[in-house]
């Protein structure tokens, strides 16, 4: 299909395209990753990803390839989560309505439109923010999307702990599985506990993470509320900038994305 006119970065059109031209969308969706191996394609699995491409290719007649703002691993969930595609014909200005219907209940689309041709869902994030969920009573209705634990930590502790995080840091000691560009520097704006009316919530905002590097600082820090580690130990783990073969990492369920920021 050969469009008529294409738009400038003014917003004017210019002549008449001589090829297929392109138009860059930005999408914006929310997921409970419960079902899920994960955003990104799997071969064992299904994923948000895919199963977001199919029901957008349907939507659009056309092969669409989504590109995320991030890699969630099995099971995390995002309360807020972008993704860019390229679409050579102009889609319904209804697609958000259109896609939900087609999509299983535990992915929703909230908006999509014209982005610019420069946007990259990944990589113009400048701060991406996580929460952990714990509860402190076991409720059903909370279980796919926070962690359980009958267990009272100390949150002054945790929060001591959490304060030291704060700026520019390697975060080795708290990553699973390969360093993206072997660089494991990482600013972290926020890193906070605090008490809700069903048990505690951890806070962190950094311009990038590690994989599981959430999951993992969380064990840890639990760890130091539980007194099972001291706040000595936690910073030489911290400080060392190794992997720690101690420690453990929580489970997926407690984990949402749940802000990103352009």
């Amino acid at each position: 299909m050969v469009w008529p006119q294409c738009a400038s970065a003014s917003g004017k059109a210019v002549p008449l395209c001589t090829k297929i031209c392109s138009m860059r969308y930005k999408i914006e969706l929310s997921y409970i990753g419960t079902p899920f191996g994960g955003w990104q394609i799997q071969t064992n699995a299904p994923s948000v990803q895919e199963t977001l491409q199919k029901v957008l290719g349907t939507v659009c007649d056309e092969p669409i390839d989504l590109v995320g703002c991030g890699r969630t691993d099995s099971g995390v969930h995002a309360s807020q989560f972008f993704a860019h595609f390229e679409t050579e014909n102009p889609i319904p200005s209804n697609i958000p309505h259109r896609v939900n219907r087609l999509l299983p209940n535990e992915i929703a689309v909230i908006s999509c439109e014209i982005c610019e041709p420069s946007f990259h869902a990944r990589y113009s994030a400048i701060q991406r923010e996580y929460q952990y969920h714990i509860c402190s009573q076991k409720n059903p209705f909370t279980a796919n999307t926070s962690w359980w634990t009958a267990k009272t930590p100390n949150i002054d502790k945790m929060n001591e702990c959490a304060n030291t995080l704060l700026g520019e840091h390697p975060f080795t000691a708290f990553c699973k599985g390969e360093i993206p560009n072997g660089n494991p520097l990482c600013t972290i704006f926020k890193a906070e506990w605090i008490r809700t009316d069903t048990g505690y919530t951890f806070t962190i905002i950094s311009n990038r993470f590690l994989r599981n590097m959430v999951r993992s600082l969380v064990g840890f820090l639990l760890e130091v509320g539980l007194e099972t580690m001291s706040k000595e130990e936690f910073t030489r783990v911290f400080m060392k900038a190794e992997r720690a073969e101690n420690g453990h990492s929580v489970p997926a369920e407690g984990l949402c994305l749940s802000r990103v920021v352009y």
